[in-house]
């Protein structure tokens, strides 16, 4: 017991200050030791010129290993970037940017960029322009039984973006409209898309009318007379009469006869010859019919028609 007193309190200074040296040297190693960490950085352009773009597909992700000492602020807060300087860049040429420890010039201090990879990036700048395009509504399913789409309307939308790319573009595409079941006109709004991620579009959505009405059937009414106007001009039909073709809703259970049309053709401002003019004849319908009945087509589309004085 006395031999281990001896051994812990016989020059307890000069111990003591042998521990102190030995915890100083400790805390200077330590503080000299650094950390290593590999991270996957997003590349960020600065000074981009204005109405320009990259157009081709490029690595968004680097991977920068970085190495600090203990104790430096934590790198992995999400504020770095490598940024890539696009102020001398021109149009319609595709360029090599290398990377480095400058791309990251506002990283903090005492944090060392070992290496970049890859360590370049190519990239090429185009214009950027605008272009209108039709949008495509998707249907899908099937109206009620005994209606159909007779329309679908959507106005276009504005394409924005690398002007190779835009012009590659000729239609954009709506979300899928559902239609099953349905009997009467829908209107709905709608998000457009394109399949290319780097363009943009204005608006995102439209209005997308879709007109459901019940199915129709064709009908024929022949051997219309047409009549003449003014009355007061003289001239003389080489084609007297007209043959109608039409269609009807189904359900319509009504008779169209030849009184419920007339076809006339206007010779007022026609100059006597001896050549028959082809005229293109008026129809029109009794108001009662109006709303049911559709004009597809006049047989004889032109009818001859001669004024000799």
């Amino acid at each position: 017991m006395n031999i281990l007193r001896e051994f812990l309190f016989n020059n307890i200074g000069l111990k003591a200050i042998s521990l102190l040296l030995a915890l100083l040297l400790w805390l200077q190693v330590a503080g000299q030791q650094t950390v290593q960490r590999t991270l996957s950085l997003p590349v960020e352009f600065v000074n981009m010129p204005a109405e320009m773009e990259v157009s081709n597909d490029f690595q968004r992700q680097v991977d920068v290993v970085l190495r600090s000492r203990r104790g430096t602020p934590n790198f992995e807060d999400g504020s770095l970037t490598v940024k890539i300087d696009l102020r001398d860049a021109v149009p319609g040429a595709e360029k090599s940017f290398p990377l480095s420890a400058d791309n990251m010039s506002d990283r903090p201090a005492g944090l060392e960029v070992v290496s970049i990879s890859p360590t370049r990036i190519r990239l090429l700048l185009e214009n950027t322009v605008r272009k209108s395009v039709e949008v495509v509504p998707e249907l899908v399913g099937e109206p009620a039984e005994g209606f159909q789409v007779t329309k679908v309307q959507a106005p276009p939308v504005t394409i924005i973006g690398p002007q190779s790319r835009v012009q590659e573009v000729s239609e954009a595409q709506t979300e899928p409209i559902g239609i099953t079941g349905l009997s009467s006109t829908l209107v709905r709004n709608v998000a457009v898309d394109i399949d290319d991620l780097a363009l943009r579009m204005e608006p995102a959505s439209v209005d997308v009318v879709i007109t459901i009405e019940e199915e129709r059937r064709e009908v024929q009414v022949r051997r219309i007379p047409i009549e003449l106007f003014p009355e007061d001009v003289e001239a003389t039909l080489m084609t007297r009469r007209v043959e109608i073709v039409g269609t009807v809703p189904i359900s319509f259970t009504g008779e169209l006869t030849t009184q419920d049309f007339q076809a006339s053709v206007n010779v007022e401002a026609l100059e006597p010859r001896q050549e028959s003019y082809e005229l293109v004849p008026q129809i029109t319908i009794v108001d009662q019919y109006a709303g049911i009945f559709r004009i597809q087509s006049v047989v004889p589309e032109r009818i001859k028609v001669r004024r000799v004085r």
